[in-house]
C-alpha cells in the first residue's frame, strides 16, 4: 500500500478521508491501489502524484491536523519576504534601495527557509522507519529538483541577456 496514510500503529487512520477530484469522500483505504489475483497493481506515477497532492491539499485546509504556531509563522514570514523581494524588483520607486533590500531579503529568506525546514524536520523521528526514509528521499529529490530548476533558470537568463544588446550613441567629445 504505497499511498496509504498510517497512524502510529501502522494502521490506516480512519479519520483521514480524502475528497477526490469528483467531490466524493475517499478514505486512504479506498485510495489504495487495486488488488487483482492476490497481487497489488501499482498506479501510474502521475496518478500516484495527483492522489498524493489531493490528499495533502485536503489535510492542509482541514481542521483535523493541528499545526504549531511557529510552523505557521515561518510559512507567513516566507511568503511576506518573498513578496517584498519581488516588489523591490518591480517598482521603480524602490530602485535606489534595491540592492540593500535584495541582500537583506536574501539573507532573511535563507534564514526563514532554514527555520522552516528545522521546525518540521523533527517529525521524521515520529514516523515508522519506512515512512521516515520515504520522506527523506522526497526531501532529497525536492532539493535536487530545486537545484536543477535554478541552474536551468540561470542558463535561460544568461541566454536571454547574452542575445540582447543595446546600441548606445555616445556623442563625440567637443
Amino acid at each position: 500500500m504505497d499511498d496509504v496514510s498510517n497512524n502510529a500503529n501502522g494502521n490506516p487512520d480512519e479519520n483521514s478521508n480524502v475528497v477526490s477530484s469528483d467531490g466524493k469522500q475517499v478514505s486512504p483505504d479506498s485510495a489504495a491501489p487495486p488488488v487483482a489475483n492476490g497481487q497489488t497493481n501499482r498506479r501510474s506515477a502521475i496518478e500516484t502524484f495527483l492522489r498524493g497532492l489531493e490528499y495533502v491539499n485536503h489535510l492542509t485546509v482541514s481542521d483535523e491536523v493541528q499545526v504549531r504556531a511557529s510552523d505557521k509563522a515561518t510559512s507567513y514570514a516566507l511568503l511576506i519576504l518573498s513578496l517584498v523581494t519581488v516588489v523591490s524588483l518591480v517598482y521603480p520607486i524602490m530602485e535606489p534601495h534595491r540592492l540593500p533590500l535584495l541582500l537583506a531579503c536574501d539573507v532573511l529568506v535563507g534564514a526563514v527557509i532554514f527555520f522552516y525546514i528545522v521546525n518540521r524536520f523533527g517529525i521524521l523521528t515520529t514516523l515508522q522507519s519506512r515512512q521516515a526514509l520515504l520522506c527523506w528521499q522526497l526531501m532529497q529529490g525536492s532539493m535536487f529538483f530545486g537545484i536543477f530548476l535554478t541552474i536551468n533558470l540561470a542558463l535561460l537568463v544568461g541566454l536571454i541577456v547574452g542575445s540582447t544588446h543595446m546600441d548606445i550613441q555616445v556623442p563625440p567629445p567637443n
